[in-house]
């Protein structure tokens, strides 16, 4: 996790500091320089576990930056601060830390002594961004009434941030964002959350799919396609001899996953829906993994001005279309519904 501590303070002879969280530290643990005092009257300032320093001298403090930092060589040896001897800590010199987890920070003497007065500043990256983009396709006016779209992603500190929201009607939509590493560096993943409202007509319950693309160099970009999560089945109509006006078919449908019934609705195709050769109608169930999805499918009504003999099939899905064509029952008036 990237600190960006920034003070003044007292650094004591013999004592620990944590430069990342700008506090003395007790014992070993979490310290990023030791202000030493060795016998006969040296001092030194010494790095920790792993943090290395890099002595400037007296320089311009205020204007030293991160590309200026990032740009030193540090190394693991202690920096001389002797009252009679080497002395790297005079008053004004500043010394740069590449501290234990590897954040940079500056840090200048504003007065030498047995006890340091210090002053210190994190210096992080310039923070960087990747572009989210997620696309989200269209649907039928009949089938879909909204999408709601939201997309958040975890940083390296655990912390969840927003990355983008969008509301859609059945033709879709694009959400446009971006993500930071300003929390310790870029995610492996962004979650994005598709929510589908249905129409009331269709029977269906809503649905949600949550997804986690990858997050490379360029960021992500993600094409959601309702075809991949709603299952649709075109039922195909060969209206030989021509339907009369008052003619109609009333379409029932069930969906089973497995032995357990879902959701399900009807249609009505009136005479007005049946003057063309061929007449079409769509219906559609939500996501369902189950390896026997089926729909129980029932078919009334009227043809050539007399009652249809009831068609009735489970269909086992997926199936992309069925077709159907009129055939005379009998010697009488009545028809019948053929799958073929």
């Amino acid at each position: 996790m990237l600190t960006r501590s920034t003070g003044a303070g007292l650094l004591r002879g013999n004592r620990r500091f944590d430069l990342e969280a700008g506090i003395e530290a007790t014992g070993m643990g979490r310290a990023d320089v030791w202000w030493r005092q060795l016998q006969g009257g040296g001092r030194e300032l010494v790095p920790l576990l792993g943090a290395r320093v890099c002595a400037l001298g007296v320089v311009r403090y205020e204007s030293l930056g991160y590309q200026d930092l990032a740009a030193l060589t540090y190394n693991g040896a202690a920096v001389p601060g002797h009252p009679q001897g080497i002395n790297e800590l005079v008053t004004g010199s500043v010394v740069a830390v590449r501290t234990r987890s590897g954040q940079l920070v500056k840090m200048q003497v504003q007065a030498y002594g047995q006890d340091l007065q210090i002053r210190w500043q994190s210096c992080p990256p310039p923070v960087q961004y990747r572009a989210l983009k997620v696309v989200v396709g269209s649907a039928p006016e009949w089938l879909v009434s909204r999408y709601v779209v939201d997309c958040v992603y975890e940083s390296p500190d655990t912390s969840m941030h927003p990355c983008g929201q969008g509301e859609f009607d059945a033709g879709g939509g694009v959400v446009e964002d971006r993500i930071s590493d300003a929390w310790g560096g870029f995610p492996a993943t962004a979650r994005v959350t598709v929510a589908v409202d249905f129409q009331p007509g269709t029977g269906l319950h809503g649905s949600v799919t949550r997804l986690e693309p990858q997050v490379g160099p360029a960021g992500v970009s993600l094409l959601y396609e309702p075809a991949q999560e709603i299952k649709k089945v075109k039922l195909v109509f060969d209206l030989t001899p021509r339907a009369k006006t008052q003619d109609y078919l009333l379409l029932r449908w069930v969906y089973r996953s497995g032995s357990s019934a879902g959701a399900g609705s009807q249609r009505t195709l009136t005479g007005a829906d049946l003057q063309e050769n061929v007449a079409q109608h769509e219906i559609a169930f939500p996501p369902d993994g189950s390896a026997t999805a089926s729909v129980d499918l029932t078919i009334d009504g009227v043809f050539q001005g007399a009652e249809l003999v009831q068609f009735k099939q489970r269909i086992a899905l997926p199936a992309s279309a069925l077709a159907f064509r009129f055939r005379k029952q009998g010697t009488g008036p009545r028809y019948r519904l053929e799958a073929f």
